[in-house]
């Protein structure tokens, strides 16, 4: 073995591609070895290797550190031996068994406890104890059969939850105006708009029908978009009227508007008729309760409806 070694050395230093190789190898075993690395600094090439970094250990030691630190601060400002009165003072620490005593409970919940079967005890943040408007997107399920109708009732499991509450359904048009809907559409989300408690966004919701006839209950699910004190949606209105005086090419026009200044505000917009017959809005009547004068390219009848 130490001819072998001489016989290398010697090689080395004949050859210095050999020799640098030869002390990269040397210094990767003393790194990999655990050894400390030439230019790696504290740890070398073995923290790298095992995945630890040297900023998170030294948080993790500071963290560690500060705890320390307060709980001593907390022994020597709380110096008594009472856990009652320290769970008083301080709360309950973590990993701390407590006895929960709750008021009124049902019959029912004796009657059918299993202590196989996890009870889970949650509790609200101060801002989810209010209540306020919630716009959710929902769609209607596919298992149930009818599609939902705006300011049905339905019964809302919204986080931990469940109430009953009256829906506004709506859609998102270009304009970004939430637009009134009266049936939910098929295959497609929509935005419910309904009255409850405060929820954080992105929590799932399911809504029930409150009628026991349905053959599969869940009839929509859904996920909370915002929560505010209030919500816009806007209604198109079709608004209609009919002739009760008609001339050649002109017709005085009621039951469309409810006073002249709605008349001056459209004054010149597009007529139509049920028949097709295109006209416009000329001038408010005087002494008419939103009765207007308008011409059409023809004729009417007097049992034409007119619409905008």
């Amino acid at each position: 073995d130490g001819d072998g070694d001489g016989d290398g050395g010697a090689a080395a230093a004949a050859n210095p591609k050999l020799a640098a190789k030869l002390a990269t190898k040397a210094r990767f075993n003393r790194e990999h070895d655990g050894g400390k690395g030439e230019a790696g600094g504290k740890g070398g090439l073995t923290d790298r290797r095992l995945g630890f970094d040297s900023e998170a250990t030294e948080y993790a030691a500071e963290a560690l550190a500060q705890r320390e630190r307060q709980l001593r601060l907390n022994r020597e400002a709380f110096p008594m031996d009472d856990e009652a009165a320290l769970a008083q003072l301080q709360g309950l620490r973590p990993g701390t068994y407590a006895r929960l005593v709750i008021s009124k409970v049902p019959c029912q919940f004796v009657q059918h406890f299993d202590p196989h079967r996890p009870i889970l005890v949650g509790a609200l943040l101060a801002g989810e104890e209010a209540r306020g408007v919630l716009q959710v997107r929902v769609k209607k399920h596919r298992w149930h059969k009818k599609i939902l109708k705006t300011r049905d009732p339905l019964i809302v499991s919204l986080g931990w939850r469940r109430f009953q509450t009256v829906p506004v359904y709506g859609m998102r048009d270009p304009s970004r105006r939430c637009r009134f809907l009266k049936y939910t559409p098929e295959h497609m989300h929509c935005l419910a708009t309904l009255w409850g408690p405060i929820t954080p966004p992105n929590t799932g919701m399911l809504a029930f029908s409150s009628s026991a006839k349905a053959s599969f209950r869940i009839c929509a699910t859904g996920v909370v978009l915002e929560a505010d004190q209030a919500m816009t949606i806007v209604k198109k209105l079709k608004l209609t009227g009919a002739p009760y005086k008609v001339f050649k090419n002109t017709a005085f026009i009621k039951d469309m508007f409810s006073s002249g200044l709605e008349v001056s505000k459209f004054e010149g917009a597009v007529l139509r008729t049920v028949s097709g017959i295109r006209g416009q809005v000329k001038k408010a009547l005087t002494g008419g309760k939103g009765d207007f004068r308008a011409t059409f390219e023809d004729k009417l009848l007097r049992s034409d409806i007119v619409v905008p």
